[in-house]
């Protein structure tokens, strides 16, 4: 049963005045999983599901994938989407501060590539959101599930008064009910990006593999709570799991009422 392809032609914005980007940056070098941006999830390359996850959001002006790779380009621009070539970068966000500087674009959510499954909704927030706070950064975060305290690859955020106040990639279980997960979605003006990309990378950056911990103390950090669940792909388990959502809302679509977009399927 082939997934609707989206008609890339015609965005409908919400936010047409502030004229909010996304770009989806996205790498083949992932330490953790190599290539995993062309890993196919049902017959699709998962940054083209995340690229049409971003479309569904039915609230961007512009939807560009930013990578240094030629694989990836020749995907995504087969897929019918736009994308920049970069250089090597140090982090997503600093690919899409160089992908944003050369398409000259101010507001921007920063979608990470291994989100096929992110609630178009809570794109929505994110980019509304940042259109009422652009001097902040913007993110998200759900409920913590306890039993993920100690999973390094779910990454938690101690949120105070809507503001992040620190982020680790584990806790220990009798503290988890005051941590959040948080979600791979950033927002930020340019102001925001070219003082994130002026910046070396900090210790606590590098040892933890969070990029925001350049920035955090610096500039706020607005959290966006969702109530849906982050389900990426970190590693190679994850994406069996990723398969039987997708294949789930092929065969069962009232489960996917909140995801739905006309008659669209993705």
């Amino acid at each position: 049963m082939p997934d609707a392809v989206p008609n890339t032609a015609h965005f409908v914005t919400h936010f047409a005045l502030n004229k909010v980007s996304c770009i989806v940056p996205a790498r083949m070098g992932s330490s953790r999983f190599p290539g995993k941006p062309l890993l196919k999830l049902n017959g699709k390359e998962m940054i083209v599901r995340t690229l049409e996850r971003a479309l569904l959001a039915d609230c961007f002006d512009r939807i560009v994938c930013a990578t240094d790779s030629a694989e990836i380009e020749a995907v995504v621009t087969a897929a019918g989407f736009d994308c920049v070539m970069t250089g090597e970068c140090a982090t997503g966000s600093d690919r899409v501060a160089e992908a944003a500087q050369k398409l000259g674009l101010d507001l921007v959510v920063n979608l990470q590539g291994d989100e096929p499954l992110v609630e178009p909704s809570v794109l929505r927030d994110v980019a509304k959101d940042l259109s009422e706070h652009p001097d902040c950064w913007v993110t998200v975060a759900c409920p913590l599930n306890p039993a993920e305290a100690e999973l390094k690859t779910v990454v938690k955020v101690l949120v105070r008064d809507g503001v992040a106040v620190d982020f680790t990639r584990s806790v220990p279980p009798a503290e988890a009910s005051r941590w959040f997960q948080h979600q791979g979605i950033y927002a930020y003006s340019r102001e925001a990006r070219d003082e994130f990309a002026s910046l070396p990378q900090n210790k606590i950056e590098l040892e933890r593999s969070l990029e925001q911990m350049r920035i955090l103390g610096r500039r706020p950090i607005r959290i966006v709570q969702s109530a849906y669940p982050s389900i990426s792909v970190d590693v190679p388990s994850d994406a069996t799991h990723v398969e039987n959502i997708l294949l789930d809302r092929l065969l069962y679509p009232l489960l996917d009422e909140p995801l739905r977009k006309g008659d669209e399927r993705i």
